[in-house]
């Protein structure tokens, strides 16, 4: 073989090589956009059965059904969470606006319950003085005799009965 021939082969099988190998990338790289699948063509058992590494196009993105699962995992989790804490937020919101309710209603309640004592205590005092004093006394006679009474024969009653009226009558001034 001449010289030539020597350096020719070399350089030759150099770039055959590397026609091959840009060959098989671009292969490869055509086989992977090929193989990549649109979801919206894909049932749902389609999907369930393709493997985790398989490519598969949603909205115009590349993306392997395992990252797409991972990614709607996390996405599901993190709501989660977030309801988790909406809800708590609301329950405590809701809890401090019913105690606000309830310590606003127990104020109106003791407001009124004041007044109606007020009204109670001026109707007492106005029958006490309507009646003159030992007005309380007077009373609690008059029921012992009037319980007397019940058990009493029918003279002893009238008598027992006319002694509690004349305690309870309203004292001349």
């Amino acid at each position: 073989m001449p010289m030539g021939w020597k350096r020719v082969v070399p350089i030759t099988a150099a770039l055959l090589c590397n026609f091959l190998v840009a060959a098989s990338n671009a292969q490869e790289k055509s086989t992977n956009e090929a193989s990549a699948v649109s979801a919206k063509d894909l049932t749902r058992e389609q999907f369930q059965a393709l493997a985790p590494d398989a490519v598969i196009e949603i909205n115009g993105e590349r993306i392997t059904k395992g990252a797409f699962q991972a990614r709607n995992v996390k996405a599901a989790e993190e709501a989660v969470k977030q309801l988790q804490d909406i809800r708590a937020r609301a329950l405590a919101a809701f809890e401090a606006r019913r105690k606000a309710l309830l310590d606003q209603r127990a104020a109106a309640l003791a407001e009124s319950n004041k007044k109606v004592e007020a009204e109670i205590t001026k109707l007492v005092d106005a029958d006490a003085a309507k009646h003159g004093p030992d007005w309380e006394a007077r009373k609690k006679q008059a029921a012992d005799l009037f319980e007397k009474a019940a058990k009493a024969t029918p003279t002893e009653r009238s008598e027992l009965l006319k002694q509690a009226a004349d305690l309870l009558a309203p004292t001349p001034k």
